[in-house]
């Protein structure tokens, strides 16, 4: 149960840095929904990361995508929500927090925090992880699996880092470029769960010998389409009203009183 002990471990550490954070800057601050939301992104990819519903994702498609869309749009933001990256730069030693803000200044680091480069690897993992050998090939060895999911999540990490940025942000954004990267994010999703519904073909011979026949292979695959559609579709609007939402009050916040 290697994922559930990190994920434990990685909620202890947390709130042992929140701690840390309250004691040491007790005028700042650390709101209690900051903690609930990371508690409640990490738990969320702890559980679809325990070997049940690996388990699940192997005989059903449908599920693997369901996996995918927590891992890819569930997970990330509610995590980036707590603020993980203002604890990196506040509670460890000053000489940690230099280095850490340095590669975030480093040519390098304004490159790979660019919003340009999230909504990029977005799409394209998302794209070449359904439509190449990759998914296959994960399906059959469980290191290429893990390999995938490390993918998923680094690539969610620079999409959403670009949209939730609190606390410490590497790439500052305003919210209008973050309505148009969101914008032109949603139908990447829309259009893959398109392509699964539409394919009167088994993309992935793995699900056929699990179904034994070319008719329920075909379903799952088509049901895997309407997670990746309508699920996933979900999620990224939810995103997009809440962007909307922060725009808006940081809009009310700034006008000058009457």
């Amino acid at each position: 149960m290697i994922a559930a002990a990190l994920g434990i471990a990685g909620i202890a550490v947390y709130l042992y840095a929140v701690a840390l954070y309250r004691r040491r800057y007790p005028d700042r601050g650390f709101p209690a929904w900051r903690v609930v939301a990371f508690v409640a992104g990490w738990g969320l990819m702890t559980a679809v990361l325990l070997p049940a519903m690996d388990v699940r994702a192997d005989t059903s498609f449908a599920d693997h995508m369901l996996q995918h869309m927590v891992l890819l749009l569930a997970a990330p933001p509610l995590i980036l929500l707590g603020a993980p990256l203002l604890l990196a730069v506040s509670v460890p030693p000053p000489r940690v927090a230099r280095h850490i803000t340095h590669f975030c200044n480093t040519t390098f680091g304004h490159a790979l925090f660019s919003p340009v480069t999230g909504w990029l690897t977005y799409v394209f993992v998302l794209w070449a992880a359904h439509f190449s050998p990759l998914y296959e090939l994960s399906l059959q060895y469980s290191a290429v699996h893990v390999a995938e999911h490390a993918l998923f999540m680094a690539s969610a990490f620079l999409f959403w880092g670009a949209i939730v940025q609190i606390g410490y942000v590497p790439r500052p954004v305003p919210y209008a470029a973050r309505m148009f990267y969101l914008f032109l994010a949603i139908p990447q999703g829309a259009f893959l769960g398109f392509a699964l519904i539409a394919s009167r073909h088994v993309l992935y011979p793995h699900y056929l010998m699990v179904f034994g026949s070319v008719q329920a292979a075909l379903l799952d695959q088509h049901n895997a389409g309407d997670v990746m559609w309508i699920f996933g579709g979900f999620l990224m609007f939810t995103g997009f009203m809440i962007t909307a939402g922060a725009w808006a009050a940081a809009e009310r916040g700034a006008a000058p009183a009457r």
